[in-house]
């Protein structure tokens, strides 16, 4: 007799076999009979009216992650809300449902001719807005490809006591405020309190920052372009940019630039203090691949935004330039 795994087997494989049969015969029926092809799409379409509001009203409030399967789900209704159906319903009522029944016959060739083009536009329609969707999520990937590549690269260290200080100096004639971002443990605005000028810094991690708090330097947890977009028009005297613009993209940066020059005041000052791309160790360089312009780069778009821009040496293991831009 035939052991316990050759009866699973046979009784899969008969399972499978009845299953091909119905679906045989289910499909040379829809082949041979047209109004069970029109009734499964108003089934199709029944459901999918039932279930669409609940998954809109939903929508906004997915998690990020569930965002993809949701509009996919939205572009299924919209497929089958796209068939239209000529077969319009009869009603109950006996002498109406004949009435009905003579007009649909009447007009069905007309109707069908009409349905047919519409149906095959929105074919070509939903092909194309499938398209769209998959473009679209490839370039929201893309867009978050440095970000994720950035978490296997060790943090920007804190900027050293030779960067600090040429900072400063170069801060010493400074009139306004002073923003720093992002600052990590604060060094930088520890050597313009220092010299007397009026500085806080920025960071985006609480970690970076807590050492320097505790020192009772004027340190805040927040990301720098949020914090930069709460600035008023010319309230700042300078704004130091360092650590995170290695990881920005050059359109970022460029975004970055006009909102830095919108902060500071006429004659006000952007420093940027950044290691320069090429220096990366050779797996950092392939991770952040796109990310981060040299200090030269730096330099030629701040030219362009019609700023008087100086670069100058600096003592130290990563920054060895730094640029001071003035708006005119």
């Amino acid at each position: 007799m035939p052991d316990d795994a050759d009866a699973a087997d046979a009784a899969r494989s008969y399972v499978k076999r009845i299953q091909a049969e119905v679906l045989q015969e289910a499909q040379e029926r829809r082949a041979t009979n047209p109004k069970l092809l029109n009734q499964e799409r108003q089934f199709d379409q029944a459901w999918h009216r039932a279930t669409q509001g609940a998954m809109i009203a939903s929508y906004d409030t997915v998690l990020p992650s569930q965002e993809v399967a949701h509009a996919e789900n939205l572009l299924d209704c919209v497929n089958e809300l796209s068939l239209l159906n000529v077969d319009a319903p009869e009603g109950k009522k006996l002498g109406v449902r004949q009435v009905k029944r003579v007009s649909r016959r009447l007009t069905r060739w007309y109707l069908r001719y009409l349905a047919d083009q519409i149906n095959a536009f929105n074919h070509f329609l939903m092909n194309w807005l499938r398209a769209t969707e998959q473009r679209i999520t490839r370039l929201e990937n893309d867009s978050r490809a440095i970000e994720i590549m950035a978490d296997f690269v060790d943090p920007v260290s804190d900027a050293e006591p030779g960067l600090a200080a040429a900072v400063a100096d170069q801060m010493s004639q400074c009139d306004g405020t002073v923003a720093v971002m992002s600052c990590g443990a604060g060094q930088i605005v520890a050597a313009l309190t220092q010299a007397g000028i009026t500085a806080h810094g920025v960071d985006e991690s609480a970690d970076a920052v807590a050492a320097g708090m505790h020192q009772g330097i004027d340190l805040r947890v927040t990301t720098p372009m949020e914090h930069l977009g709460k600035i008023a028009d010319n309230s700042l005297g300078a704004l130091v940019l360092t650590g995170f613009v290695e990881r920005c993209t050059p359109v970022e940066i460029v975004h970055l630039i006009d909102e830095a020059l919108r902060a500071v005041m006429v004659a006000g000052h952007v420093v940027v203090a950044t290691a320069d791309p090429a220096d990366r160790a050779p797996h950092e360089a392939e991770l952040l691949r796109g990310a981060g312009l040299s200090p030269q780069a730096w330099a030629q778009l701040l030219q362009k935004r019609d700023c008087f821009v100086e670069l100058s040496a600096v003592t130290g293991s990563r920054v060895t330039s730094l640029v001071m831009a003035t708006r005119q």
